[in-house]
């Protein structure tokens, strides 16, 4: 166990393994409803004052799309190919850089050692994500305005005014906000008041919250 812990957290190995831990960190958060897994993707859907972000966006799409990683949340494509970039760096420091030695310096191999890594890492991801794009479907809708009002379940294990998700009875997974503090828990029922086109998020109210509303609104008999 300590030749492994040394071998992984020595050059070049190491450029992978602080990410992979950094990922798993996430990853677990992520389980834990405490982060969004798409909290490092951009929306689309923006308006004209917002157009440097769609351009920015489209270049990050096209180039993904290009290397075969695009369907699925930026952090998947990030997990597999630092899985697979670790899994290689460790086998070739093991099994190859031994052949170079004394021919090249230590950092040089090293240095070689995760760029074929990366290399061969990008189109393994690329291949084991293909069946997993179904997965993340984005369901659009004409417009999103007209699922305002809609009764959702909360996913994540709060919402909050920076995150949370919520499913629709159809399966669409919804990024949702609400005012804080708020008492809308995991499995919660809440209902979709206003859409945010900017931040392509809808703003949420609990059920009850939702029925207190309507009955205020309600005109009085004399």
């Amino acid at each position: 166990m300590d030749v492994f812990l040394s071998e992984i957290f020595s050059f070049p190995t190491l450029i992978f393994t602080i990410p992979l831990i950094v990922l798993m960190l996430f990853w677990l958060l992520a389980f834990a409803g405490l982060v969004d897994i798409e909290i490092f993707d951009m929306s689309p859907d923006v308006d004209a004052d917002a157009s440097s972000n769609v351009k920015a966006d489209a270049t990050g799409s096209s180039f993904l799309e290009s290397l075969g990683l695009d369907g699925v949340p930026l952090t998947v494509a990030l997990t597999i190919i630092d899985i697979y970039a670790f899994a290689l760096v460790y086998l070739l420091r093991k099994y190859l850089a031994p052949l170079f030695d004394g021919v090249l310096s230590a950092t040089a191999i090293g240095g070689i050692l995760a760029l074929v890594s990366l290399v061969i890492a990008l189109p393994l991801a690329a291949l084991s994500i293909k069946p997993l794009r179904r997965f993340f479907v984005t369901y659009e809708g004409a417009n999103k305005d007209e699922m305002i009002g809609l009764i959702c379940i909360l996913t994540t294990q709060k919402v909050t005014s920076s995150f949370g998700q919520a499913v629709t009875p159809d399966g669409q997974t919804l990024s949702v906000r609400a005012q804080e503090p708020n008492d809308m828990l995991k499995g919660s029922r809440i209902a979709l008041i206003d859409f945010d086109k900017i931040t392509d998020t809808y703003i949420v109210v609990s059920e009850t919250e939702l029925m207190a509303m309507s009955s205020s609104s309600l005109p009085l008999n004399n």
